[in-house]
């Protein structure tokens, strides 16, 4: 789990340029675990590499919405989102298990797992 230092080094240095809701969510996450704003911090980063973005927040999109046929996800859009999610919540995504995941939700519920372990106060 993340403290409350660790996040705000991060919001100066890796959340550069990220929208202000993304920012708000990590910091709340780093205080208190909740996973909706992990959820949001964790679409909001996948929003931010995607080369076509929605409209909508990714949050606001059903969980069904798949990544690659949906979004437009490629490989490099999944491996700067996963790279700035490691970074962010000191997580390892194991590439195995990263090729699995084919929509919002399980992007999401496989993320809330992985912080959930790497931390007693996590999600």
């Amino acid at each position: 789990m993340i403290n409350s230092v660790e996040a705000q080094k991060c919001i100066r240095e890796t959340l550069v340029g990220f929208p202000p809701r993304v920012i708000s969510a990590y910091h709340t996450f780093a205080e208190g675990g909740d996973a909706a704003n992990l959820d949001i911090v964790v679409l909001g980063v996948l929003h931010f590499y995607l080369a076509k973005k929605p409209a909508e927040p990714l949050d606001a999109l059903p969980g069904t919405t798949r990544l690659v046929e949906d979004l437009g996800c490629d490989s490099l859009t999944m491996m700067d989102t996963i790279f700035m999610v490691e970074t962010l919540f000191k997580v390892r995504i194991d590439d195995a298990e990263l090729i699995q995941l084919t929509t919002l939700d399980e992007l999401r519920l496989h993320l809330r797992r992985l912080v959930k372990e790497s931390g007693p106060a996590a999600a």
